[in-house]
């Protein structure tokens, strides 16, 4: 009953966020060129989880002040983070990059990988080994391939699947209310 509550909050927050929630209401509405609501939902999901991880001090020794959320060839996501970009989350205000290729790669706090991006994954978690970058898709299978955090959909619901091996050798912590919220899953 109490994990069923955290969701519903964590939805909630989510909703908020993506709306403008308690800190004012977007001036223009929705428009044309709004990113479609799944994409809105799973932005928020990205700024929600910057809020359940604890990366190491050394995350934060070149852009003390922000929290980067990079994106791979990010498609409809790049214009859903412009939502969250600015806000503030643990005291640091988030910053949006794009990256267009996996060569372009440099840190960032969360990296979400586009579906797009599928038959590169391989080469872009080679490419993250040894930084405390916590990755999340919906690529199918993700947090199972060496991902962290795998956006899902059961039942036209978003979930999502944590891989924790892989995020703690990333020396990430996550935190305990966000991991019941999850289906944890191992590496094949």
């Amino acid at each position: 009953m109490i994990g069923r509550r955290i969701y519903i909050c964590v939805i909630v927050l989510c909703l908020l966020s993506i709306t403008g929630g308690t800190d004012g209401l977007h001036p223009h509405g929705a428009d044309a060129q709004s990113p479609p609501l799944e994409y809105q939902v799973k932005a928020a999901f990205l700024y929600q989880f910057s809020k359940f991880v604890e990366w190491p001090p050394q995350a934060f020794q070149n852009n003390q002040y922000t929290i980067c959320i990079g994106v791979v060839d990010g498609g409809p996501m790049v214009s859903a983070l412009q939502s969250i970009e600015g806000k503030e989350t643990k005291g640091r205000r988030v910053a949006v990059k794009r990256f267009k290729t996996p060569e372009e790669l440099a840190f960032c706090h969360i990296l979400y990988v586009s579906p797009a991006m599928e038959s590169r994954l391989a080469a872009i978690l080679e490419r993250l080994k040894g930084t405390s970058t916590l990755t999340v898709s919906d690529i199918r299978g993700f947090a199972r391939r060496g991902g962290m955090i795998n956006l899902i959909t059961v039942e036209d619901k978003i979930q999502f699947e944590i891989n924790v091996e892989t995020a703690e050798k990333a020396n990430l912590q996550i935190s305990s209310h966000l991991l019941r919220l999850a289906r944890i899953v191992s590496g094949e």
